[in-house]
């Protein structure tokens, strides 16, 4: 298993022999196999032992342990006791997620403190077909069935060309003594429910199934290769706008008969599961327009000929702001530059606002629109409601929620990004002018 275990290393360039290396080390037979190798190897590593204070007794004698053996292979170790129970009620997550979070800071911790290349950790062939098969039952796309990366930034995973069968013949021929953490045999968590119960009745279909699953997931990985071009090039004729903000031109969409592959693939990495993005797409059918769909981070909206696809406000973000002189202009939650002026010569442009000083005492307020808000467009005589003025000029359901107005007591003044209000216009009598130019919203 040695010679395995260096070839896989050499093969992939997963790590130097000058490299300062940190293991994950729980204690466990993976853990321990994994220091084993690193050690007969010759490689720079230490220890980094997390007790979560979970299973009361045994967490602390699963850290005796784990010091024990750092001494006995005279390895440096890091241990750390955490507050996990609290941390959960402060966060909201599961248990499962609070104690991977409070791991993985802590390593990347110590990473700089200690100068580490890499953080190492005992995942095996094993673990990378019970993530496959979680992400299968969750739902997902070609990039949910390849398993687990042995290289992901500073995370290496050097074991994972060995079975759970190899590293228990590799522990009992050299006799290594581990520890067992007992919820590892709780059928109530996902992971531990196909280790128990599914995958042994797999194995007796295919009693080779790691090397079956193996195979897969090699080729996954090159079929994975191959679509994120074809993604990418149908996404630069399909989708504009940045990684946050989408808007996806349905008519072009439609046309292409990997349709649904591809939008699936848009939105899954705006945090959109696979039933979110099927039910997105079966909405097109029936003409949803103005239909909205959540993922935890983000908002879909189907309008007319798009589908836009934006980052969901924070909850704490104002709605309105009183500005009491020039100087307030720079607080607020995009960019709007403000200035007085004396040039009475006319810029066009929407994000152009050249206000009569006279006309604009402050305080001013900035707040978002609401039904039943009117202005006198520029170059109207008469009062228009904001809501037929913003369907007038085509804007999606998204673009007129985050449409802003300035007021002058209750007067509308300025449709922030849009149009000025008739009355506010500078004239021949304008001696000084407010000048605002919207960088962006």
């Amino acid at each position: 298993m040695l010679e395995s275990f260096r070839s896989n290393i050499s093969k992939n360039k997963l790590f130097a022999k000058t490299d300062k290396l940190l293991l994950a080390f729980s204690g466990g037979i993976d853990s321990v196999v994994l220091a084993m190798l690193l050690k007969e190897a010759g490689y720079d590593f230490e220890l980094a032992h997390c007790n979560f204070k979970l299973r009361g007794k045994e967490s602390d004698t699963d850290e005796k342990f784990c010091k024990d053996f750092a001494k006995k292979i005279n390895i440096k170790i890091h241990s750390h006791q955490f507050k996990t129970k609290e941390y959960v009620k402060k966060t909201k997550l599961s248990v499962q997620m609070a104690a991977r979070e409070l791991r993985y800071n802590w390593f990347m911790d110590l990473v700089k403190k200690n100068k580490y290349k890499y953080v190492l950790t005992a995942h095996h062939a094993n673990d990378a077909i019970e993530t496959l098969l979680i992400n299968l039952v969750r739902g997902t796309g070609i990039n949910g069935l390849q398993g687990i990366p042995q290289k992901q930034n500073l995370i290496v995973r050097p074991l994972l060309f060995a079975t759970k069968s190899e590293i228990q013949t590799y522990a009992k021929k050299n006799k290594l003594i581990f520890r067992n953490d007992s919820s590892n045999d709780e059928v109530k968590y996902k992971r531990n429910f196909l280790r128990h119960e599914i995958i042994p009745g797999l194995k007796k279909l295919n009693p080779s199934l790691e090397n079956t699953f193996e195979n897969n997931i090699r080729l996954f990985k090159q079929t994975a290769s191959v679509l994120k071009q074809f993604i990418s090039e149908k996404k630069k004729l399909i989708v504009t706008g940045d990684k946050n903000d989408l808007k996806i031109d349905l008519k072009k969409l439609l046309k292409e008969e990997s349709a649904e592959l591809l939008l699936f693939e848009w939105l899954h990495p705006l945090d959109f599961n696979a039933s979110q993005a099927e039910q997105i797409f079966t909405a097109l059918d029936i003409k949803s327009s103005g239909k909205l769909f959540f993922s935890p981070t983000h908002k879909a909206l189907i309008d007319r000929d798009h589908i836009f696809v934006e980052l969901l406000e924070p909850k704490t973000s104002k709605s309105e702001y009183i500005l009491n002189g020039i100087a307030d202009f720079k607080k607020l939650p995009f960019a709007l530059e403000a200035n007085l002026s004396i040039d009475k010569k006319i810029i066009s442009g929407k994000n152009i606002a050249q206000i009569d000083f006279q006309k604009s005492l402050f305080p001013m307020k900035l707040r978002k629109w609401q039904q039943g808000d009117r202005f006198m467009p520029l170059g109207m005589e008469g009062f228009k409601k904001i809501s037929d003025f913003l369907i007038n000029q085509k804007l999606s359901r998204f673009e007129k929620e985050n449409i802003w107005l300035l007021l002058n007591k209750n007067e509308v003044v300025w449709v922030v990004g849009q149009r000025l209000d008739e009355r506010y216009k500078i004239n021949s009598k304008t001696k000084k002018i407010l000048k605002l130019q919207l960088k962006e919203v």
